[in-house]
């Protein structure tokens, strides 16, 4: 019995001691200080196992010197399909065209990529706008001992393709690769014979194209970011 009217008291006392809301002028919003923000870490992976297997909560495994033991920001080989189809990006600029009428495309094939980024925070803070006025803003601060993680990013060769119709015929759709080449043999006397000879193995089986592009390494960035609207007015009714 004794437990519950201490039980009932407890809740009588919470009731009365409750507070009411104030109204603050815009002079007294300024001046008021809060505590708030957030802690974020950020992953963007592309084509990599990291990505495409669900079981892997790291992009890569580390021994107790940090040194990696596996890494999973490599090319998954199930992802692009059996004729690397599914890891590319077609632009086809207007008005290129062939003789017969067909798009020309520019594809980037074998797109991979993984970016990370371990913490980065987003707060709230107050300006001194151009009006001399102070002004909210969102601050996004970096941190140079949390660098930007680049892994394997890039494409494995871009190329100039034109199809022969639409859909599966247009020129993305192309899936040429380096197996052989024609080699000539001259004589002597300046004339040529020619035969058919495998590619090095460096490029046998590759997709045909003329360039190709890889980024590894670490972006480091310490400071911060401020976000607020120019035409701010700062009055007592706007949402800025």
């Amino acid at each position: 019995m004794s437990k519950l009217l201490t039980l009932c008291a407890l809740i009588c006392t919470s009731m009365l001691s409750q507070a009411g809301l104030e109204v603050l002028n815009q002079q007294e919003l300024t001046e008021t200080v809060g505590q708030g923000g957030a802690d974020l870490n950020w992953t963007l992976s592309l084509n990599h196992i990291y990505a495409t297997d669900l079981t892997k909560d790291t992009i890569s495994r580390l021994d107790g010197n940090d040194n990696p033991l596996e890494v999973f920001y490599v090319l998954d080989p199930t992802t692009c399909g059996a004729t690397k189809q599914f890891c590319r990006l077609a632009i086809a600029p207007n008005n290129h065209v062939d003789a017969n009428g067909n798009k020309k495309w520019l594809v980037f094939k074998g797109i991979q990529g993984t970016i990370q980024i371990d913490k980065f925070s987003i707060d709230g803070t107050t300006i001194i706008n151009h009006r001399n006025e102070p002004q909210t803003a969102m601050k996004v601060s970096f941190y140079d001992d949390k660098p930007l993680k680049i892994r394997n990013l890039g494409f494995s060769t871009v190329s100039i393709e034109t199809g022969t119709g639409g859909g599966a015929l247009e020129g993305y759709a192309n899936t040429g690769t380096y197996d052989t080449y024609t080699a000539r043999t001259y004589n002597t006397e300046g004339g040529f014979s020619t035969s058919t000879q495998d590619v090095p193995s460096f490029d046998k089986g590759a997709e045909k194209g003329f360039m190709g592009l890889n980024i590894h390494g670490n972006l480091h960035m310490s400071g911060n970011l401020k976000i607020f609207g120019y035409n701010c007015t700062g009055g007592a009714q706007s949402r800025c």
